[in-house]
């Protein structure tokens, strides 16, 4: 009898083995373990920034603990996965590194071994093409990104970047959310297989031409992704935007440099309408109405877009009534034909790493600071340069915003900077060809930093 038991027991023991086995591949590759700052042995930070014939890229990787931290970069793309090179970034200090960027597809992937750090990318257009791009990469990849900057008019040409730099096929349904019809979902891009260790870029416009405005909806039904959005303007302007994980209520756009005219958009996922309003958040005025939106109601499965008049260093806080959630961007213009975009945040924070946006000479930097709460809140601002250079104080009125001086971002314009504050707030990075040039735009968000990172100067 026991050897009998026995015998079951092993029989169910195999087949719970095979379950599992099976189970695992469906699923794809489980995501990594949620790194703890200051205790994380490595990291890994994926950036689908696109690129195109004659492009230029760059991934910017500051570290703002105490210790070096190693990073090895892959350049991953239509083709096979291929090394980009390695670097050293040491304690509170940055490091710029040129990736591939010469096809719609192209993404990198950094590996960070050693410690916690901030990672971005810079693309600047080459060929026939102008302008250039910023944001930051995502150390979180997942089964589900949102974002909504496409336009796919005859002066816009728009590229979903979806990559996967993971050892497992992965799987994608796409639905493209539209101003006045129904959404999109093309056949061509449900059980969208994308490659293990490629990228792909999907044409918006062949799915949806003629749009001022596109969202899109990305869902990885088996395997994790990381989705960015590019677009290119006919007359020399680059917007490059990295997507978000999920949908939420309330939005923070900040915005900084350009030439004060933005434009803010809204994907609306669910079946039913929505009431949302936005508050302007300003340097030297008190908070008031973001253009006209005071209590704007939209349809369900939809998108919007509403301009909004900013002036220097601003910020538009987006409020959704009710338990209602969407996804949300800011356009906005450049002083030249060149425009920026980013997709904002929906948590505020205590630290962040805003990396360079304008590394050039002649180039002009700027970074605003955003207090959406009701406490003054007083931050330490630090230049992760390597000479470890004195920091300076910026402080931040309720629901106000504040600039970092340009005075002080000059002091190396490749450096990342640290911002450290003793409330919550949100940092976003720009740059614009300098005085007196109408060349390049482009915004970047802050890279919120975790708690527990250590090396980091105390908060005031």
């Amino acid at each position: 009898m026991r050897g009998t038991g026995r015998g079951w027991l092993a029989i169910a023991l195999a087949a719970l083995a095979v379950i599992g086995a099976t189970a695992a591949e469906r699923r794809g590759p489980a995501p990594p373990a949620a790194g703890t700052g200051g205790e994380a042995v490595s990291s890994v930070w994926l950036c689908p920034h696109g690129g195109g014939p004659g492009w230029t890229g760059t991934v910017e990787i500051a570290n703002p603990g105490d210790t070096p931290v190693q990073a090895r970069l892959v350049a991953v793309g239509e083709g096979d996965p291929a090394g980009a090179g390695q670097v050293e970034v040491r304690a509170h200090a940055t490091a710029i590194r040129d990736v591939p960027a010469d096809t719609r597809a192209a993404a990198t992937e950094v590996e960070l071994f050693g410690g916690w750090a901030a990672v971005a990318w810079v693309v600047r257009a080459g060929g026939k093409e102008a302008g250039m791009g910023a944001e930051p990469c995502t150390a979180a990849p997942g089964s589900h990104w949102t974002v909504v900057d496409a336009a796919t008019t005859k002066q816009s040409h728009s590229s979903l970047i979806v990559m996967n730099p993971f050892g497992s096929d992965a799987v994608i349904d796409v639905a493209l959310f539209l101003p006045d019809r129904p959404p999109v979902r093309d056949t061509a891009w449900t059980d969208l297989p994308v490659r293990a260790g490629h990228a792909v870029a999907l044409d918006v416009g062949s799915r949806a031409l003629g749009e001022a405005i596109v969202g899109a909806d990305v869902t990885a039904t088996r395997g994790r992704i990381a989705v960015g959005s590019l677009t290119v303007g006919s007359g020399g302007s680059v917007r490059s935007t990295i997507a978000s994980p999920a949908y939420a209520s309330t939005w923070i756009l900040p915005v900084a440099a350009g030439s004060g005219g933005g434009t803010v958009s809204l994907l609306v996922p669910g079946d039913l309408g929505i009431r949302f309003g936005g508050t302007l958040l300003q340097e030297e005025e008190d908070a008031q109405t973001a253009g006209n939106l005071t209590v704007v109601r939209q349809g369900g499965t939809s998108t919007v877009s509403a301009p909004v008049a900013t002036t220097g260093a601003a910020a538009v806080v987006l409020s959704i009534a009710g338990d209602a959630s969407v996804a949300a961007g800011l356009r906005a213009a450049g002083l030249g034909p060149d425009d920026a975009a980013t997709g904002g945040t929906a948590t505020p924070g205590p630290a962040w790493v805003v990396l360079p946006t304008a590394t050039g000479g002649a180039a002009a930097p700027a970074l605003v600071l955003v207090n959406p709460g009701e406490q003054v809140v007083t931050a330490t601002v630090s230049l992760l340069d390597g000479r470890g250079g004195d920091p300076i104080s910026v402080t931040v009125p309720p629901r106000r915003t504040a600039s970092v001086p340009i005075a002080f971002l000059r002091g190396d314009l490749t450096a990342g900077v640290l911002v450290r504050a003793d409330g919550d707030l949100v940092a976003l990075g720009a740059g614009t060809s300098g005085p007196g040039q109408t060349g390049w735009y482009a915004m970047a968000m802050g890279v919120p930093v975790p708690s527990a990172t250590s090396g980091l100067p105390a908060a005031p």
